[in-house]
């Protein structure tokens, strides 16, 4: 099967959707599919694969991290047609999701959706409009636009809820990411000691970790307020966290006014190679984001065998498996430092539930995310080849 992904997430940005397309390309790949990818050009960067063509587009003061795909010039579906694709995956519901929409209309091939967004979370990165005008706009905007897909895919059922809400009535499938299993010596011992050792973290000491971009919708100084509390009971316990984002300022003025504040380390965004020991170096991870699609970090730390305490709300929460693998709490730094600091009094049960971690893991890998979606293609190329034989689907 040869597919063609369009994604307005993808390098040299790094965020969880660059990270999904990947992987599922990468899997498909090896599953013996051709996989392409459709992606904005941006300026300076130099595309280094045969697999990845660039599509025109412009920077916006918006966000001028992310450039936005011109959807409409003439000759695209022509220009991608070359590619003689079977489906086209959108990964966006705007910009690049127009150019994806006319692609598969025009080559009159299936159009799958991923949800990867909760978008109504995101308003205020449009601060020129009023919160309500722009609900509105997605309220509107995102059936308009995805009831027009053949296939939609969501990492979580709380993603789906959301569309349904939103009036999106096409089938809709939850498929999670994947998240890849570590190489065992990276997660072991000497791996866990180099990595606490980078922080300057003594072996006894709780170690706890953020990782994720620090964003105002994170929640991140939950998250801080609830190690405080944490650390008021337990003196000699160490937070990091790993990465960096737009609230990152405000988050340091956050941590420099707790009590808490000379335990506290920002390390800065750290490349995703060297996550692994580190996430296995942690007793726990915290999460307090109630906003996420499904959080590939708490995925990422579950392959490593860290358990996670996280904040009940959007698709986060789906990602463990309460009281066996990990803990859900309410939203606030009481509840989640209550439920931290049982788990850091109690070894024995700290570790059956890294134990849990370390069995569940397998059940969400790349592999099983593919044939899943392989599974998808599949049905919607069969709508298409039915409707196209004026069979009713």
């Amino acid at each position: 099967m040869r597919v063609a992904m369009f994604s307005d997430s993808y390098d040299p940005i790094r965020n969880g959707v660059t990270t999904s397309v990947q992987t599922l390309s990468a899997e498909l790949r090896r599953a013996g599919c051709h996989v392409y990818t459709v992606a904005p050009r941006h300026g300076g960067y130099r595309e280094r694969s045969s697999l990845v063509l660039r599509a025109p587009s412009m920077r916006t003061f918006l966000n001028p991290s992310y450039p936005i795909t011109f959807p409409w010039r003439p000759g695209d579906p022509r220009r991608y047609g070359r590619l003689r694709p079977d489906v086209i995956h959108s990964h966006n519901p705007f910009f690049i999701g127009l150019l994806a929409a006319r692609v598969a209309g025009g080559l009159g091939i299936p159009l799958i959706s991923t949800y990867h967004t909760l978008y109504d979370h995101y308003c205020h990165y449009v601060p020129f409009l009023p919160t309500g005008l722009a609900l509105g706009l997605l309220r509107w905007w995102l059936p308009l636009h995805l009831n027009a897909s053949t296939h939609i895919i969501t990492p979580s059922a709380v993603t789906e809820r959301s569309l349904r809400s939103f009036g999106v009535a096409r089938p809709i499938s939850v498929v999670p990411t994947g998240t890849s299993l570590p190489d065992p010596a990276r997660i072991g011992p000497e791996a866990r000691r180099a990595a606490r050792e980078r922080f300057g973290i003594p072996e006894s000491a709780p170690f706890l970790l953020y990782v994720g971009r620090v964003a105002r919708e994170k929640s991140v100084e939950t998250a801080l307020r609830a190690f405080d509390r944490i650390a008021a009971e337990l003196p000699d316990a160490r937070l990091v966290l790993a990465g960096g984002g737009p609230y990152l300022d405000e988050c340091r003025r956050i941590a420099g006014g707790l009590d808490a504040r000379a335990a506290i380390t920002f390390a800065g965004p750290i490349e995703h190679g060297e996550l692994a020991p580190i996430y296995a170096a942690a007793d726990l991870f915290l999460f307090a984001s109630t906003t996420e699609t499904q959080g590939l970090v708490m995925a990422e730390a579950r392959a490593a065998g860290t358990p996670c305490v996280i904040a009940r709300g959007g698709g986060a929460s789906e990602t463990v498996r309460d009281g066996e693998d990990g803990l859900v709490t309410a939203p606030d730094a009481g509840a989640m430092a209550a439920a931290a600091l049982g788990l850091l009094r109690q070894p024995e049960r700290l570790a059956a539930f890294a134990a849990a971690c370390l069995r569940s893991a397998p059940d969400y890998t790349p592999a099983a995310m593919s044939r899943r979606v392989l599974a998808i293609y599949a049905e919607a190329c069969e709508e298409i080849r039915r409707a196209k034989g004026g069979a009713r689907p």
